[in-house]
């Protein structure tokens, strides 16, 4: 039962889908159909040639033809309208179309911006969108008024991953876009459902959509401009619309309280959708300030004749299809748009008729060369008959008749056939007028002109810009759309970390990491070190001194902070680069002596082999990032150095003051051994008087003994009780019996 009701419900919703889609279908037909009956006679009268004759009204090109009986007349075709259709759109080739990011706050930086702005370059590279979306966009807008790119979303190619990516697809028909008619924004970025309808065979299908084979034939209720097929011709085409429409999601922001670490609180606005329900209630409950906001989204349908065979949500909030307008108008409720061939279809006409006309006056005229005498010519008729097809020298002719001897005239050229001067002057007129309505005269054409100098050919060539630059306002107003698209879904295609590569203006490929985790908008990143951790930024150099360190690589989180965008259509970087060459090799004409100083700026702007070779070797050392790098690390090992001749100091200090200490510690000690020795031998002199002489005198070799030692004599080691070797030598001068004379232990002397 509740299988049965779900596929009910899915059937009602899928007829609701296919009857809205009937309803909008019929509203952007009629509100269009002006335009794309115009748009189509526009492009046939583009491709106009000698075959098909579509510059010329059906009628006339019958009645000129003899289809109604009488002589075919001549009905040339000769094309002046695609070469000032092709001006322009050459000159758009020309041209580098791109899109400029700028951070506009909440977190953004201008280093972030530069790495997304890379990321859709890259997009625009990866879709070859330069050569075939913008092209054949432009190419809609200028030939029926209006052109569209597709931007679509699909797995990465030639990887076998899950990861997706943006992809700007071509609409090479216009006309095969219905979209929303009540748009009133000129770039059209407010519609609110638009669909491309087209018709491929059914082998196609079943190829690119296979487990439909039943899926019947185009609908009869979505009616195309083409709809007078046979049914043979109707079971071999499947029609198949691929349908956007934009829808609100309602939600609630909630101002939520966040308590920090010190006690504090701060408010932070959270969405409802993405909040716990603890946090919601704890909102309530503290009736926090909350109002209610929509989230735009966009949903896609995918129909095969009255089947719908996919559907789901996308990751945009736009619409992405993108208008490229040429001239639009809304007059009396109806819709019609123009580019440049509708105000050429007139004079182009003109041109046609008049140059046929112009032709056809020289073929009814006489081709008779020579007006001549029958008589004069008689016996040389085929000579003179054979006149027009020979180089004969010379051509013989009578002058005097045989018979009657009468002087005969000789033969006369008549004037060669000449066209009527009212068809040329008109087919000048015709000419002026094409370029007075484009704005593109001789000179923008190619045509020399009066002008001599490159600045006069400039200007000239600026004038016919300005008449035409409407249609280079609409496509920078078409890729600031592209570029807002673009912007609001990357964080969505991006959720998880990936590698991506980031284009550079001059076409360099460099690489960064999308990092939706990252606490900044963009953060410098460097591999890990020795032990496996990661290595941290240094926090003394700058960002671009960080991420010229070796493995330094981007990372990047499109989630913080917002962007805008800006169209950026212009000259291409190679034709900017060769116009920078010639200004500065006039800067240097007149002042050869800033060639040092700008000598690598001069030979990087050149484009001939080695010339960034060369701007490398006349590159200063100081713009050199790792001087700085070696600047930095010479400071931080001149300051280490500093901190260890300190350290050493303070320590040799120590170290002296310790050695003072002891040194004094040492004289103390000696000094006090001294006086303690002192005292002894006044104490030993003091009692030397109360020792009678018999005991006196071991007592003094004994001190002679002490006194010689420290005086630095080490004799033979004296027997016990007897006296100093040098002493026994001393003669006696003691009598027998007599005093006994002892050596002064202070002075030596002997004492009597």
């Amino acid at each position: 039962m509740v299988i049965k009701y779900l596929m009910s419900a899915r059937l009602q919703e899928t007829n609701d889908v296919l009857h809205e889609v009937q309803e909008r279908f019929e509203a952007a037909r009629d509100f269009e159909a002006q335009w794309r009956k115009r748009a189509l006679e526009d492009l046939r009268f583009f491709h106009a040639d000698a075959y098909n004759h579509a510059q010329w009204d059906s009628a006339v090109y019958q009645a000129r033809s003899g289809t109604f009986g009488g002589s075919p007349r001549p009905c040339l075709t000769i094309n002046k309208v695609q070469q000032h259709v092709f001006q322009i759109e050459n000159d758009a080739r020309q041209s580098q179309m791109g899109m400029k990011v700028n951070a506009t706050g909440f977190g953004s930086t201008e280093k972030a911006a530069d790495v997304i702005e890379g990321i859709i370059r890259h997009i625009e590279y990866q879709s070859n969108a330069q050569q075939n979306a913008y092209n054949c966009a432009i190419q809609g807008q200028v030939r029926q008024g209006m052109g569209w790119v597709h931007v679509v979303t699909d797995y990465v190619r030639g990887q076998d991953s899950f990861d997706q990516d943006f992809f700007i697809k071509s609409v090479p028909d216009p006309r095969s876009v219905y979209s929303d008619p009540n748009t009133q924004e000129p770039d059209h970025s407010d519609m609110q459902w638009a669909m491309i309808v087209e018709e491929m065979p059914r082998a196609e299908f079943e190829r690119l959509y296979p487990g439909h084979d039943d899926i019947k034939g185009a609908p009869l209720s979505i009616a195309t401009d083409s709809d007078d097929r046979t049914d043979a011709i109707e079971r071999d085409v499947v029609r198949v619309s691929r349908y956007y429409r934009k829808s609100e999601e309602k939600d609630t922001l909630w101002a939520c309280p966040i308590p920090r670490p010190d006690g504090s609180v701060v408010t932070q606005p959270m969405r409802e959708s993405e909040m716990p329900p603890e946090m919601v209630e704890m909102c309530r409950g503290l009736k926090a300030q909350s109002r209610s906001i929509t989230r735009p989204q966009v949903e896609f349908f995918l129909i095969a004749g009255n089947e719908v065979i996919s559907s789901g949500l996308t990751v945009f909030q736009h619409i992405p299809l993108v208008p490229f307008v040429g001239v639009e108008s809304v007059i009396d409720g109806r819709l019609d748009r123009c580019g440049l061939v509708r105000s050429l279809i007139d004079p182009q006409r003109m041109f046609n008729y008049s140059a046929s006309a112009f032709v056809e006056s020289i073929a009814i005229q006489t081709k008779s060369p020579w007006l001549v005498d029958e008589r004069s010519i008689e016996g040389y008729e085929n000579q003179w008959a054979n006149a027009n097809t020979s180089n004969q020298a010379w051509l013989p002719y009578r002058s005097i008749d045989p018979d009657t001897s009468e002087a005969l005239q000789p033969p006369q050229r008549l004037d060669p056939p000449t066209g009527s001067t009212g068809h040329m002057q008109a087919m000048q007129n015709a000419d002026l007028q094409m370029q007075m309505v484009t704005g593109q005269y001789q000179a923008e054409m190619g045509a020399p002109g009066n002008e001599r100098s490159g600045r006069a050919i400039n200007e000239r060539q600026r004038q016919s810009d300005t008449a035409n630059y409407h249609y280079t306002d609409n496509q920078g107003m078409a890729l600031r759309l592209l570029g807002r698209i673009l912007i609001a879904a990357i964080p969505l295609v991006y959720d998880t970390a990936r590698a991506v590569q980031v284009l550079g203006m001059d076409g360099q490929q460099s690489s960064a990491i999308i990092d939706p985790q990252s606490p900044q908008a963009a953060q410098v990143v460097l591999p890990p070190g020795p032990d496996g951790q990661p290595t941290q930024p240094q926090q003394n150099l700058t960002f671009e001194q960080q991420l010229a360190q070796a493995g330094a690589i981007l990372a990047v989180n499109p989630t913080i902070g917002r962007y805008d965008v800006e169209a950026d259509v212009g000259p291409a970087f190679a034709t900017r680069r060769q116009d920078t060459f010639n200004s500065l090799m006039q800067v240097l004409q007149a002042n050869p002596a800033i060639m040092g100083q700008i000598g690598d700026l001069f030979f990087k702007a050149a484009d001939f082999p080695l010339a960034d070779e060369i701007a490398d070797r006349l590159k200063p050392a100081s713009d050199d990032p790792r001087l700085g790098q070696a600047e930095q690390m010479i400071q931080q090992l001149q300051g280490q150095l500093q901190q260890l001749t300190q350290r050493l100091n303070d320590k040799q200090q120590d170290f002296d003051l310790r050695a003072s200490k002891q040194r004094h510690e040492q004289v103390i000690d000696l000094m006090d051994a001294h006086s303690d020795r002192d005292k002894a031998d006044t104490d030993r002199m003091a009692a030397l008087g109360s020792i009678a002489p018999d005991e006196l005198k071991p007592v003094l070799a004994a001190l002679v003994r002490q006194v010689l030692q420290e005086q630095g004599y080490h004799g033979p080691a004296a027997q016990p009780n007897a006296a100093p070797e040098d002493l026994r030598r001393l003669p006696s001068t003691n009598p027998p019996g007599g005093p006994i004379h002892a050596p002064n232990p202070v002075t030596g002397a002997v004492d009597a």
